[in-house]
């Protein structure tokens, strides 16, 4: 049996969208291993991934994902997306600052029986520290 990979990277998206971690978390094999670049965080096992959507929607409200392009290529994917929301809820060591927030980044994963196996997200964490006033917005 096939897996419509691009299909259930807009699935597991809408599941981002609708914030529902439980959710989100179903589209992860269970020992699914995400790698986020942008906070240099590696986090193993689907109960990881469920625990790390809900903290983030704890800090970010208004959370939307926007994906921009995406690609499929056998078992793997690329996706390019835009996030937004507004930092309400405090995050280590940054208390929250209730501005809002778009954060350009890219993804790569592999699907293996169904289910998102291996994830790399790309994006800068300097950029969402700036726009959220904790650093100094760089120019250009």
């Amino acid at each position: 049996m096939s897996t419509d990979i691009k299909a259930l990277v807009l699935d597991w998206t809408d599941a981002i969208n609708r914030n529902d971690p439980d959710a989100y978390a179903s589209f992860m094999a269970e020992d699914c291993v995400f790698t986020n670049v942008g906070t240099g965080e590696r986090l193993v096992g689907r109960a990881a991934q469920r625990a790390d959507l809900a903290k983030l929607l704890a800090a970010w409200s208004d959370l939307h994902l926007e994906v921009a392009n995406l690609l499929v290529a056998g078992d793997f994917y690329t996706k390019e997306w835009v996030t937004t929301g507004v930092h309400t809820g405090d995050m280590p060591g940054l208390p929250a600052t209730g501005r809002s927030f778009r954060i350009v980044g890219a993804g790569v994963g592999q699907i293996r029986d169904g289910k998102i196996a291996n994830l790399t997200e790309y994006w800068n964490l300097a950029d969402f520290l700036g726009q959220v006033g904790a650093l100094p917005v760089r120019a250009g």
